[in-house]
């Protein structure tokens, strides 16, 4: 009892004091990671909106509506003339617009009828041409040939459809990534992927209003493009370098906006010429007026 006593009362006013914090405090480090992780989840689950993992690619547009669209496409042509001189040619700006209209015309409760009539630097008259869309997103032009009706694929990598004829699945999560190879036209071999990652919710403002939006990137990957012209002293060879940038609306798939930079460098030999050239070019396409029935 007595060797008990003693120790305690050899302790310094300063031990009890330490002592006495520690037991108070010691754990306190602790306690404030833990709280601070649970801050971060709280706030990312307010900051995240609900339902913001998935996306759905689906078309919801409605009969009567008409959407109007600028499109501004500026770029840089650039040559070279490796023949004889090896002259190198001044280098070409160039600026160009172009506006559609596309009017929903139809839904027969699978298919959408799409008119879009266009007009390029607001040169009349314009011309129109009808698209068919499933809900899912696939589309195609139609043609009217004679007695006859052809559907061409739209296939073409900066059209609105583009994401939903690449997916089987009408939902998708974000972040996730696919990547798949770059269209091919005909006559044209082509090689290289298009990588493709869906990048989440936000919101939007163009001419027509405020949006809730996914946003999507495009961009390729070692794409090459070779013409072929079954003749040994033509050739033409391009490399192609894209990103393309793409805001959906949530809930319905309308195109709000997209953008796109793309360069193209080409070899060319015709017969006993050769010559290169790079062009740079960049797209802004947007919504300036959505007008409901």
């Amino acid at each position: 009892m007595f060797n008990k006593n003693r120790t305690f009362a050899s302790k310094t006013p300063d031990d009890q004091l330490s002592h006495s914090n520690a037991k108070r405090f010691g754990k306190k480090p602790y306690v404030i990671v833990i709280a601070m992780i649970a801050i971060a989840v709280i706030a990312g689950a307010f900051l995240v909106p609900q339902g913001a993992a998935s996306i759905q690619l689906s078309v919801n547009y409605t009969v009567g509506e008409k959407m109007d669209y600028t499109t501004v496409m500026t770029g840089t042509f650039e040559s070279y003339n490796s023949t004889g001189s090896s002259q190198a040619l001044s280098p070409k700006n160039f600026t160009s617009s172009a506006s559609d209209t596309i009017e929903v015309v139809d839904f027969d409760g699978e298919y959408y009828t799409l008119n879009h009539t266009m007009a390029l630097n607001d040169i009349q008259p314009s011309f129109s041409m009808l698209e068919k869309m499933s809900k899912t997103g696939y589309s195609s032009y139609v043609f009217n040939l004679g007695n006859t009706t052809q559907e061409a694929p739209n296939n073409g990598v900066t059209s609105s459809s583009f994401l939903a004829q690449l997916l089987t699945k009408p939902e998708v999560k974000v972040g996730d990534t696919i990547t798949v190879p770059y269209p091919s036209i005909s006559g044209i071999a082509t090689t290289g992927d298009l990588k493709i990652t869906f990048k989440g919710y936000e919101d939007i403002s163009t001419p027509a209003g405020t949006f809730r939006v996914f946003k999507v990137g495009m961009t390729s990957e070692n794409v090459s493009m070779h013409l072929d012209t079954n003749n040994p002293e033509v050739n033409m060879a391009s490399n192609l370098d894209m990103s393309y940038t793409v805001y959906l609306e949530s809930g319905t798939m309308r195109l709000i906006k997209s953008t796109m930079e793309e360069t193209v460098s080409t070899q060319s030999t015709f017969h006993s010429t050769a010559l290169s050239y790079t062009m740079h070019l960049a797209m802004d396409m947007t919504l300036k007026q959505d007008i409901k029935p």
